[in-house]
């Protein structure tokens, strides 16, 4: 049996590392730094009320009472609600070096821009690494949807690096139609980030 679930801050250490393996780059980037890694302050985040990286912002994929996946679907009012959450959480964990993590966060942001307007936004998609490709990235994306606030005019988006071709074939599959490719310049001493394309899905 499958099954979605609400994500709960208990999950952490197995949340952590799928939210992580849908963009290690960009959380590289981001949140890396000389003391602590980016996994560190996604742990920090993800049992924390708010923000992004929240354990409320998240769904877990159960399969057969085992915790296989975790995604995230959010709108742009849902978005909005982030910005001062994820601020807290970077000023309390990183002290004096939250202003470089910032200016971080914030070039991510025009390269992988959060939705706007009637979008709503489908991220941080991770499967357990030995169960690729069975369909389960299918199955979550699917349930995601059904727990969106969707109205008449919403329409799914979603930010895919140039370096998944798999991942970008999947959503291919799944009828997302490419609408921009925005190129990357993003290279600090810990990642660089690639290109991206941002895909739509109009139902």
């Amino acid at each position: 049996m499958i099954e979605l679930r609400p994500s709960k801050k208990e999950e952490v250490a197995i949340a952590v590392p799928l939210i992580y393996s849908s963009g290690p780059p960009s959380f590289e980037y981001v949140f890396k730094n000389k003391e602590v890694d980016a996994q560190a302050f996604l742990r920090y985040a993800f049992v924390r009320a708010g923000g992004e990286f929240s354990y409320q912002n998240h769904h877990s994929l159960y399969q057969n009472g085992q915790m296989v996946g975790i995604g995230s679907v959010f709108n742009a009012k849902e978005a909005g609600s982030f910005t001062v959450a994820d601020a807290l959480n970077i000023f309390r964990f990183y002290g004096l070096k939250s202003f470089s993590t910032i200016k971080s966060g914030l070039k991510i942001e025009k390269l992988i821009k959060l939705p706007e307007g009637n979008e709503i936004a489908i991220a941080h998609l991770g499967i357990a690494p030995a169960l690729r490709g069975q369909g389960l990235g299918t199955k979550m994306i699917d349930l995601l949807k059904e727990k969106a606030n969707k109205t008449t005019a919403s329409y799914w988006i979603l930010d895919v690096s140039e370096e998944n071709p798999k991942a970008k074939a999947l959503y291919d599959r799944l009828g997302f139609k490419t609408t921009q490719k925005h190129m990357s310049t993003l290279k600090n001493q810990f990642s660089y980030v690639a290109n991206h394309f941002r895909m739509e899905l109009k139902e």
